[in-house]
């Protein structure tokens, strides 16, 4: 069958839809999402508000982004109280990355706070005034640290808080001068700065490997492929936005100056960098899940990941939407 391919001509829409039609067919949802879906949503925005995440229009993204359904789908085996777990840490990583991840100003106040060491620790530096993003974060620790095992998988989610964060640093001299990346300085970052490490909270749920017990390097690499692709796909689909702003960090924008390459033959060679990259993800998965090395609970969590990037297709259509609406 023929794949569409962008023209040379094309426009900032055509380029969208080529982006858009490449990820629906390369990862379609799976069959069906968590039984509580609805519920999850609901409850996710209730607690949000609860927690101070609706301020600069977070009630809005939180509604086009559809937290809840996004984790029903990505989780849709696990204990309800774990996914409910996912889908408030999320809240707090999507609204921090629309609010602040790219503003420089407001990343380096953020980070006087030692948002890592909240998470891990639950303190803060002294004198700290209060916000949202902190008493929404202490919320999180809180709901972790009551549920068994959530005291030691507190220091795996706090290293990729620490790692997003780094990533987001890292990123503000590109902003600020304009200047586009390497092709590889760029991915070594945009593994981290997807904000996907949640993903860890599935070691929450019965028969997963214990949280605190090291994973093999192997489950660790095949989690930061998982989350790569989704930032890859976050690039095909905003980078349209983030273009007319003038936003370097992208990797469409990363390989048209990399390589000298016309806007859409700089598409073309992101969908194929984004399909390669699944197809790596594909065979490393399905190695691991046969793999007599692992233990059963390391295969389950292995399950998981797979899981994870299948549901991340039903963020694709919302992600697209919120773009819209907050970057016309």
């Amino acid at each position: 069958m023929t794949r569409p391919q962008p023209h040379t001509d094309a426009g900032p829409a055509d380029l969208a839809a080529y982006a858009h039609q490449h990820l629906l067919r390369l990862s379609p949802p799976p069959a069906r999402p968590h039984p509580a879906a609805q519920e999850l949503e609901s409850e996710v925005r209730e607690w949000a508000a609860r927690k101070g995440l609706c301020a600069q229009g977070g009630r809005r993204a939180l509604e086009r982004r559809r937290i809840g359904h996004l984790v029903a789908w990505c989780m849709p085996h696990a204990p309800l109280a774990v996914a409910r777990l996912t889908a408030h840490y999320l809240a707090w990583v999507f609204h921090f990355d629309d609010t602040v991840a790219e503003h420089p100003e407001q990343l380096y106040a953020h980070l006087a706070w030692d948002l890592p060491g909240l998470l891990h620790s639950g303190h803060t530096h002294p004198g700290v005034p209060p916000c949202g993003h902190l008493t929404s974060l202490a919320a999180v620790r809180a709901e972790i640290t009551t549920t068994a095992g959530g005291q030691e998988v507190l220091a795996q989610l706090a290293d990729g808080l620490c790692r997003y964060l780094d990533g987001c640093v890292s990123e503000a001299p590109w902003r600020t001068s304009g200047q586009p990346p390497s092709l590889d300085a760029y991915l070594r970052r945009r593994t981290h700065t997807s904000g996907g490490h949640p993903l860890y909270l599935h070691r929450l749920a019965p028969g997963m490997p214990p949280p605190g017990e090291p994973l093999p390097a192997g489950l660790t690499a095949l989690a930061e492929l998982a989350f790569l692709l989704g930032g890859l796909a976050n690039d095909l689909l905003g980078h349209a936005a983030e273009h007319r702003q003038g936003d370097p960090v992208n990797a469409v924008t990363v390989l048209a100056h990399e390589y000298g390459l016309a806007l859409p033959e700089a598409y073309r060679a992101t969908v194929v960098l984004h399909a390669a990259h699944k197809h790596r993800f594909d065979t490393e998965h399905t190695r691991l899940r046969a793999d007599p090395a692992l233990t059963p609970a390391q295969r389950h969590l292995a399950e998981a990941i797979g899981g994870w990037v299948e549901g991340s297709a039903a963020a694709i259509e919302p992600y697209f939407h919120h773009l819209l609406a907050t970057r016309p």
